[in-house]
């Protein structure tokens, strides 16, 4: 939805508000302005024409039509509300979906490198914190993710690819294949673990 219509629409509600609020300054002003009768204020602006003004305004805010007007305003400026609010959270989720692919790829990439070389898991220990940091923002997103059993493994492979496959569907926002993919590594895991 575009700025000048969602303010036009805020615009509009913030106008049917006023004889909604129209009592609260008119008792304001009759107390500390009108209550002068020689004052300035008195003279400046009649006391008769303000209550006529916030009179009207009260009995404009009285009417039928006026309060299903209102209502009617206030639905639609909640669901411009909401609808906004939820496309933010979507586009938010997205990034850090987005973010997260791109960590998994990078360690997948990190991981190959070191897969030739001996001693897993021990050469691994620099990249321990980033293998966990990821993994819990995983299951953050509700994506299974490998736990501890993954460093039982005969080799990296398994997590090569895991982050390789997931990630690049991560990246893609393909968030619902990345889902699935997560989910079909699990029984890979605990086949070969329970062995």
């Amino acid at each position: 939805m575009s700025k000048w219509l969602k303010q036009f629409l805020f615009g509009i509600w913030g106008l049917l508000l006023i004889p909604l609020i129209a009592s609260m300054p008119k008792q304001w002003l009759e107390e500390n302005v009108f209550s002068d009768p020689g004052g300035t204020a008195t003279t400046v602006f009649r006391n008769a024409a303000a209550t006529t003004v916030f009179d009207n305004l009260l009995a404009l805010g009285q009417q039928r039509w006026f309060r299903f007007a209102l209502v009617f305003w206030t639905g639609i400026v909640l669901g411009v509300s909401l609808e906004w609010l939820n496309r933010k959270s979507d586009e938010k989720k997205a990034s850090e979906f987005r973010s997260l692919g791109v960590k998994f790829r990078s360690l997948s990439d990190s991981l190959k490198i070191r897969t030739p070389s001996s001693g897993w898991p021990d050469n691994l220990d620099d990249l321990k914190p980033a293998i966990t940091s990821v993994l819990s923002s995983a299951r953050k997103f509700h994506l299974w993710a490998p736990d501890q059993h993954v460093y039982q493994l005969p080799d990296a492979s398994f997590l090569c690819e895991y982050f390789r496959c997931v990630g690049k569907l991560l990246e893609d926002g393909q968030f619902d294949k990345a889902n699935r993919e997560a989910l079909s590594w699990q029984p890979f895991l605990d086949n070969v673990t329970l062995s």
